[in-house]
Formats: C-alpha cells, structure tokens, sequence
C-alpha cells in the first residue's frame, strides 16, 4: 500500500447507487459516503490534501475524524465551474474521512473524486488561485495584483507571507454543533459532584439565594421540572418565593421541602412583586416556571459573589430546551455590555442582583407588563444605579421560555432614555432587538478630518475621484448640518479635485514630510479642526443613512462611552466592519462579508453592541477624550492606530460602541496596497498582548479564523482551560 495510493468513495449510509455515471439518490436523512481503503487515508494523516470531485445538486462536506478529538472537522468543499478543488491540512492522527452529502435534491451526482497530497509549490498555487476568485473582479487585473504582490514582498517576512496564503485559502470550516461543545467543554472541564460539594462546604459566607416566581398559566410538568431543578442544586441556601393558585401548583411543591413557599396571587401588582415583598435572600433572581437551571448553577454564582463582594448583580450564559427536551440554540454572552443591553435584554434567564438594590429602584413596577418585560424593565432600572455588573461564563439556564413582548419592552426602554437624558425614538429591529435614541441636547460641530492621496479608483465599474466623491457624499446626503471637513493630503492634488474641495466647503492642510503615516496625518488633521467631536473618515467612504451622524452622537453622549464607529459595507453590499473582535491577540472585523443585512449572532450585526475596538475607516470621538489620550500613536503609522487610539480610550474607563443604524460604503483601501508591517504587529502585540489574551466582548468557544460568532472545535481546549481555571 503505498502514499499515492487514489481514494475511493464507498457508500457507508442513507445511499442508494441510480447509475454508474456517479448519480445518486438519497434513502434517508444523513448520507454520507466513506473515502477509503483505511490504510490510504492513514498514509495522508497530518499532511496537506489537494481534493477534487464534480457534485451536481448536492454540497459535499468532508468530515475528518482524527484520534483525540470527539468532533470531526467538516469541511464544506468550495464549488466552482468545473467541480471543487480544496485545499485542507489534515491533522495528526487522522484516522478516518468521510463525505457528508447536504443539501441533496432527490437524486445528485457525486464523481471525479481526487485525493492527493499538495506539495508547497502546488499548495502556493492553488491557494494564489483561491485568493484572487476571492476578490472583488476590479481587483484581479494583472497590475493590481502586481501592486498587492509587491507590498507584501517588500513589508512582510516570507514565512508570514506563506502563513497568510495558506490561511487566508483554506477550505472553511461549517461551524462545530453545540453538542459537541457540551461534551469537549462543559462535560470536561465541570467538576465531579463531591469536590462541588466540598466547594460548598469552604465558602467563607453562605448568602441567601431568593428565586421569585410567577406561575399562573405555567404548564403543570414543566413547572415541577423548574422546581426540580432547585431542589437538585449543590448549593443549598436558597428559597423559592412562588407566587400560584394553591390548586394549581400542589405536584410541583417538594414535601417537606421548607424552602419551597407557596404564595397566593396578589389582589393588586405584580406577582413578582408580591414575591419580592416576602423574599429573605440578601441577593435574588427571577425564573420562569418552565426554566430549569443547572445544578451548579446557584454555587458558581455564589463562588463568584464571595470573591467580588461588591458586585450588585451576576449574569450567566443560557440556552434553550427544544421540543424534544434536548438543550439547543446557546447563547453565550459577552461581559458587561451597557449599550447591548439597551439593543437587547441579554441578561437572559438567569441574572441574580443585591435585593436591597432591586426594592430601591421600587422593585417590578410595570404592572400588567408579560414576565421577561418585566425582568428587562428591572435590569434596565439597576443598571441606572450601578455598573458593577459581573459574568459567569457558564450555560447555567436552560429556558423554554419566550423574548420579551416587543412593545413591552419598548416601554421599559423608554422609561430608561427618560430616565437618562430624554426620548427621541425607540424602534423594534427584530425579535428581541431594539434602537434606543436620545435627543441631542446640544448640536456641537462636527469635524470630520480625511487623510488622503488625492487618488481615483475603480467604484461601479468607472473612474472615480475618491475624496471628490467622499466630499459630495458627505454633503448631499448627510443631514447634520453642524459639519466642518478637514482633508489631509500630501501636497499634491489635482486642479480637479481641489475644485471639488471648494465647492463642498472643505478645507485641506498639507503633510509635507516624505513619509508615509497616516496617524501623524489624522493628528494633524484634528490639530487643524476646530469642533468638540473629531470624526476621523477614510476617502473612500459614501454615506448611506442620512442620519449617520444624528445615530452616533447620542452614543458618544452616554456617559463612559469614549468612541463610536458604524456598520460599514462592501461595494457589494455585504460587511465590512460590524465591530473588532480579537484573536490570539489581534483585531478582525467580526462577520467579515457576511450579507448586509445580517442580523448577526443575538442581534450583534443588528443591535447597538460594545466592543474593544472599531474601525479607524469612520470613528467619532470626543476632542477632549482624544487630546487626553494624545491622540493616534504616530508609532504605528499605517496599521493598529485605529484599534490602539479604542484601547488606550478603553483604559481611560471609556468604552467603545458599534452603531448599527449609522450605515455607510467603504470602498476598502483601494487607494493602497493593504499590507502589515511586521515591526507595527509586533509593537503592537507587546503593548497589548497582555490585555488582548481574551476578549471581553467575544466568548472563548467562538471561531477566530474568521471571527463569525461561531462554535469552533479548535477553540475548545482554550474555552475549557477557561472554565477549569474559573473552578479552581
């Protein structure tokens, strides 16, 4: 048997054979064909694959089982004209391929497989070939790739050159299931049962846990599943304050369990009301009667509260029972989040407070709100009071229940914009998912300040003069009208385009040094402006929402927020930027060409959301917080400004905010090659390395290649070793 051995495809289930030209029919749910023989598939373990077949109303998907690992990795093969053709790394230890046939009509043809290994000058070539199919068509042309080539050559080592073709061509991998999250994650990193209880027992306070719940109209069975689950809890100091008709709840009451008090409907209120009133916990939370919580659930919680006793409320993750009882749809939530929580109630299922703080913010006041308005009326109200808002980054609900009423929880959220600063609009964008406006109490000038070559690009398929073109944009569209533009250029612009500068009111200072810095450029341009907020503006941006400036303002208004960046779309429509996450260390744009009107995982794309970072191509901020922090870091003068000037704002206390309803095109850097200079990366990554080892705003489980909100099996020895550290 030897390496070059050719792999065949060999039915293994829910496959029927309709002819021998490769056509196929599927006889049950999962079809899926073996590659095979064994001992050829154990000869490629741990090298680089070439994989070709021609599918026809089929997707093929290869799932690579490898010894050590519980999931296979899924590869969804890339389709083209004449077939795929993938490039895949297969890992050590791989023991078994398999080609799952998804999305099948009711007959396909699955032929002209080809399994070999792909050499480094093959794997150079394909992946080349992969990248340029992946650009936009103007950025094929032969000169254009020239340019790109020699960028990188003269900037970028040729190991990194190397690592960012191999990555950046990869055949995709679909996200891993939540099951297999479960078992890799959770399973593994939970501590047994008796070394819980013996956390127990080393608590040095044991608070008092008071669960409220209202149950009139609960299923029965679901009901005593909720009440089940608390009796089950490791940790024992709780009580449960149920508010239900006597007749209605008798086989949900545990006997002889005197933690368990049955209250009877309040004539006037709410009922959860009437169980605040008996509650006798220092901290408590609400249910719902057909949630059930883990059984660790209240220990992590208290474990947490020992350790950061001035903490006044605590939130975990959650997820949802689906039909058949399985735990489905997780939710795993960013840390504390102020503006995402005014675009959602994210807090979710389980969020415990200090009781004494929920009866001074007057307790459930919304009489005649649904339940889960109710408890986003009740966050919305303590989180006016206090910011000291804690996350255990565990699935610790489990919920059946539903999101709040829209126009419930419109309410709630107005009660809040008048409680802080004034209403202009609340908007529902989805389920679930809200725009809170304020009104502008004051209309200060806007600077708006545009480093620029004074270049033309290609945009629709003509020639444009990308700052005339920004210009015009700016002012035609934009309705703000408070609005000053300072362009930045090089000394050299053209008659034409400083025409255009006089006729939409612009004004131009000049970098006059022979260098390229495009952070010395904007400090320059900000240093020339005159408002008291600074937005800094690549050229080749149009403005979509009339309203951009309008949407942000009141952002950058919220006390504590110190930058404010909007969504931004390709030519093409789809994203460019929806927020930066971080990844072993380094910033990417989060769904990254996904399609623009993607609502994103919980909203994230949709919703108003706290990141780290956003992207220096439009972020506002105020003078006086950019002059405090010294504005751009000339250091880096073409890459990491932006995100270091978010970061340093983030040091100050000051958070940063993705504005969806602010929405413009960026045109992508066609102005110049998009390089990174490895001494700027490394500068970068030894001032923040630190830091950046996890990022708040994006749970550890989640893919970083690309960052998408997606469940990925590589990142989940690292989630483990999180949550094994958050036991100990």
């Amino acid at each position: 048997m030897t390496r070059r051995e050719a792999l065949g495809l060999y039915p293994l289930r829910d496959l029927r054979r309709v002819a021998d030209d490769g056509t196929w029919s599927a006889t049950g749910p999962d079809p899926v064909f073996a590659l095979g023989p064994a001992a050829a598939v154990a000869a490629l373990s741990g090298t680089r694959i070439r994989l070709r077949c021609r599918p026809e109303a089929v997707q093929p998907v290869l799932a690579v089982e490898a010894a050590g690992e519980a999931e296979p990795r899924r590869y969804r093969l890339t389709p083209r004209e004449d077939g795929t053709d993938d490039l895949i790394r297969l890992p050590p230890g791989t023991r078994a391929l398999r080609l799952e046939a998804t999305e099948t009509g009711p007959r396909f043809r699955l032929d002209g497989l080809r399994v070999e290994p792909a050499g480094r000058m093959a794997a150079a070539v394909l992946s080349a070939r992969t990248i340029i199919e992946r650009l936009p068509p103007q950025e094929r042309r032969p000169l254009r790739l020239l340019r790109r080539a020699s960028g990188l050559v003269r900037s970028v080592p040729p190991q990194e050159i190397w690592r960012r073709l191999t990555r950046a061509a990869q055949t995709r991998r679909p996200p891993a299931s939540y099951a297999a999250w479960i078992e890799a994650v959770e399973a593994k990193a939970l501590p047994p049962a008796e070394t819980l209880r013996a956390q127990v027992a080393a608590l040095p306070e044991r608070p008092l846990i008071s669960l409220l719940m209202a149950a009139e109209g609960a299923e029965p069975a679901h009901l005593a599943e909720a009440v089940a689950s608390l009796t089950a809890q490791i940790y024992p100091d709780w009580e449960l304050c149920l508010v239900a008709d006597p007749s209605a709840a008798p086989q949900a009451m545990p006997s002889g369990d005197g933690r368990v008090r049955l209250l009877s409907p309040p004539a006037g209120g709410t009922p959860l009301d009437a169980a605040l009133a008996q509650a006798r916990g220092a901290y408590l939370a609400t249910m719902e009667p057909d949630a059930r919580l883990a059984p660790h659930a209240l220990l992590a919680l208290v474990r947490r509260l020992t350790r950061e006793p001035g903490l006044d409320g605590l939130y975990s993750d959650e997820d949802r029972i689906g039909p058949d009882g399985a735990r489905c749809e997780p939710y795993f939530k960013p840390d504390w989040s102020p503006e995402t929580l005014e675009g959602s109630f994210y807090l979710g299922g389980l969020a415990v407070y200090r009781t004494a703080l929920v009866r001074a913010v007057g307790g459930f006041s919304a009489e005649g709100e649904d339940g889960r308005a109710l408890d986003y009326d009740l966050a919305l109200r303590v989180t006016e009071r206090s910011d000291r808002i804690g996350h255990v980054a565990q699935v610790l609900c489990h919920r059946r229940g539903r999101d709040p009423e829209p126009e419930a929880a419109a309410r709630a959220l107005a009660g809040r914009a008048r409680r802080t600063g004034g209403l202009d609009v609340v908007r529902v964008l989805g389920p679930g998912h809200f725009a809170l406006r304020r009104p502008l109490a004051t209309r200060p000038l806007v600077s708006i300040v545009i480093p620029t070559a004074g270049r033309d690009s290609i945009i629709g398929g003509r020639s444009v003069d990308l700052l005339a073109a920004c210009l015009g944009s700016i002012r035609e569209t934009s309705r703000y009208e408070a609005i000053e533009i300072v362009a930045v250029d090089n000394g050299d612009l053209r008659p034409q385009t400083r025409e255009a500068v006089e006729r939409f009111g612009a004004r131009t200072i000049t970098w006059d040094r022979p260098v390229f810095n495009v952070a010395a450029k904007m400090n320059l341009g900000a240093r020339a402006a005159t408002g008291a907020v600074l937005v800094f503006l690549n050229d080749d941006i149009s403005v979509i929402t009339p309203d951009w400036i309008e949407a942000m303002l009141p952002q950058l208004a919220i006390p504590g927020v110190g930058a404010v960046g909007p969504k931004l779309l390709f030519e093409d429509g789809s994203l460019q930027h929806a927020g930066v996450t971080f990844g072993e260390g380094l910033p990417d744009h989060v769904r990254r060409g996904f399609p623009g009107d993607d609502a994103g995982y919980h909203g994230s794309s949709l919703a108003n959301r706290n990141y780290l970072a956003v992207t220096g191509a439009c972020v506002m901020v105020r003078r006086a917080d950019f002059e405090a922090v010294e504005g751009f870091d000339e250091g880096y003068a073409i890459n990491y400004n932006d995100i270091d000037l978010c970061l340093r704002l983030g040091e100050r206390g000051l958070r940063t905010v993705y504005c969806a309803e602010a929405c413009l095109h960026h045109y992508e850097s066609r102005n110049r090659v998009p390089t990174v200079d490895p001494a700027e990366q490394a500068r970068f990554r030894r001032r923040w390395g630190t830091r950046l080892a996890r990022d708040p705003y994006y749970p550890d489980s989640f893919g970083i290649r690309p960052p998408a909100f997606a469940l990925d099996a590589e990142r989940f020895p690292h989630a483990a070793r999180r949550m094994i550290e958050a036991w100990r």
